[in-house]
């Protein structure tokens, strides 16, 4: 009579230790990317390859699952208690473009942006930091548009939002990491406490212009099918978290604090979508909203609402246009056009 097969020990004992690795290969990213020992980075970089190789060590040389968890515990402890310690802050020492941090004064119907971000950029593409001060009527927000910046095309994208106060222009938001210098973002960085959360409030001419004229990366302008009541929600809670920020700093997040994620939190949890993965990874999140009716249609399809609402070109023939706003709005979906 032939014997059933039998499972490897060696595979068996690997399924049960997949969970601690997972655990660790967590606990590394924390050391590797946040250095809660502090220190220089090419120290701290060596320091988490040696911890890990030690725990590596001790996970072939024990034989019980649970002296193995009890390894994965005392490893996890040497950084989660130092790393729990790293606080958010506004006070380093800030890469260009990142330097001030906002905040809104609020008196009556009148809202004064303070450290409002208005670069202005050569036709070379450099940079002329320019920081000043905005002031809108609440009363003349009518209505929201959408920026989708697809800079790493259907993986990951960056939207923006874009408040229309009529007469007196728009106020956009991009809602970034806040990095040091010498800092490059990192997707992997970004699920620890490597950047701080920023509400960058600015002119259309910089942040937009900074994406589809310096960068080149593909923008695309949508017009919001969102009612009055939740565009000034939206605009009010945005500005209440700016102003949050800018006394209790916090931590970007790629998962739960992101350009995306951030702005879905803001909205109360009864009037919220399905979740949906496009949320994560943005890059189609223009189809998302597509297909929720979020965005104006003209009952045409995604793809040609798609072409419709590129921007770049018009944008790069008009960098240095006063009423820049007015001409990348010109003939979309939903537009309705001023000098401003």
């Amino acid at each position: 009579m032939s014997k059933e097969p039998t499972q490897s020990p060696t595979l068996l004992r690997w399924l049960a230790n997949l969970p601690l690795w997972l655990i660790i290969i967590y606990w590394w990213g924390a050391f590797f990317f946040d250095e809660p020992y502090g220190g220089h980075a090419r120290i701290n970089s060596i320091a988490s390859v040696i911890w890990l190789i030690l725990f590596a060590m001790g996970m072939y040389r024990l034989r019980h699952w649970w002296q193995r968890a009890a390894l994965t515990g005392i490893f996890v402890l040497i950084v989660a208690i130092p790393w729990l310690n790293i606080d958010a802050s506004n006070d380093l020492d800030w890469s260009e473009g990142f330097e001030e941090t906002g905040h809104v004064t609020i008196d009556g119907d009148t809202f004064t942006f303070h450290n409002f971000r208005n670069y202005d950029y050569t036709d070379a593409g450099e940079s002329i930091p320019r920081w000043t001060t905005r002031t809108v009527q609440l009363s003349k927000l009518q209505g929201l548009d959408i920026f989708h910046d697809r800079f790493l095309g259907n993986f990951m994208a960056h939207p923006m939002l874009s408040f229309d106060f009529g007469e007196q222009g728009h106020i956009c938001l991009s809602i970034e990491t806040r990095r040091e210098k010498g800092e490059y973002f990192n997707p992997l960085a970004g699920l620890y406490k490597k950047y701080e959360l920023q509400y960058i409030f600015s002119d259309e001419k910089d942040v937009v212009r900074l994406r589809t004229n310096v960068r080149n990366e593909p923008v695309y302008l949508y017009k919001s099918t969102a009612n009055q009541a939740m565009v000034e929600y939206l605009f009010l809670s945005s500005v209440e978290v700016q102003n949050k920020l800018a006394t209790d700093p916090e931590f970007y997040n790629i998962l739960n604090a992101n350009c995306t994620t951030s702005i879905r939190n803001q909205i109360p949890e009864e009037q919220r979508s399905v979740f949906d993965i496009r949320i994560l990874i943005n890059g189609l999140l223009d189809q998302l909203l597509y297909e929720e009716g979020s965005i104006v249609t003209d009952n045409l399809s995604f793809e040609e609402l798609r072409e419709r609402c590129f921007i770049n070109d018009v944008a790069q023939k008009n960098h240095k246009a006063e009423n820049f706003s007015a001409i990348i709005r010109n003939g979309r979906p939903g537009q309705i056009t001023n000098n401003e």
